[in-house]
């Protein structure tokens, strides 16, 4: 008899358990679209070289902060009718230069990169979402966001949502010279920009996990 109770209870336990655990998963997947597909991401400033010449000086190294119309570098450029004179290239913008391309001495191109900023305080998140899903996300809608490296959640809103798949934007598209076809689910980026600052240590390019809320 005693028998008999205790595998009564432990099976009423297994189903509470699955229970929960079949509700929770119901509940995530009709209150949000979820997708590890994501990273921090910022807008990309190169900085580059209006005319080709060697570089007199690097006035820049990378982690520092510089403000638009600051100096970065210098060149001695060569005209047209052979004269050369110094050139200085300036920041675009504001933005923290996270990698140099160039060494005082060497050569600059023009149009070249020599460095590379972002505005780290302007930083967003971008979530690649599979097309299946991107209908019920809408600009404005309340997502949590857990970035790798920042211990607490971050919270953020839809700011865009993309009109061509991420694929549209590859370097080497799927070919189909062949005639054969294999359908792949595509992704759609989606822009969320964050409620508050994260972290010092959050850096561009840092994985991410996105719940998007559908209500």
């Amino acid at each position: 008899m005693k028998k008999l109770v205790l595998i009564n209870v432990i099976t009423i336990v297994v189903l509470v358990i699955i229970g929960i655990v079949g509700f929770h998963f119901y509940h995530q997947a009709t209150s949000y679209v979820s997708t590890d597909n994501a990273k921090v991401d910022g807008k990309q400033i190169k900085i580059a070289a209006p005319a080709s010449g060697e570089i007199k000086s690097l006035d820049a190294k990378e982690n520092d902060s510089l403000k638009k119309g600051d100096k970065v570098a210098s060149i001695t450029a060569k005209s047209d009718s052979g004269e050369t004179h110094d050139m200085d290239i300036k920041m675009p913008q504001d933005g923290t230069i996270v990698k140099t391309d160039a060494t005082k001495g060497g050569m600059a191109q023009a149009g070249s990169p020599i460095a590379y900023a972002y505005n780290l305080d302007d930083l967003y998140v971008t979530a690649n979402v599979d097309e299946t899903d991107v209908k019920d996300v809408e600009e404005g809608k309340d997502v949590d966001i857990s970035i790798d490296g920042e211990k607490a959640k971050v919270k953020g809103k839809v700011d865009q949502v993309g009109k061509a798949t991420a694929s549209s934007f590859s370097m080497m598209p799927s070919s189909n010279s062949d005639g054969n076809y294999t359908k792949v689910t595509q992704v759609v980026p989606v822009k969320i920009k964050l409620d508050s600052k994260p972290s010092n240590n959050i850096v561009p390019g840092m994985n991410a996990e996105v719940k998007i809320h559908k209500n």
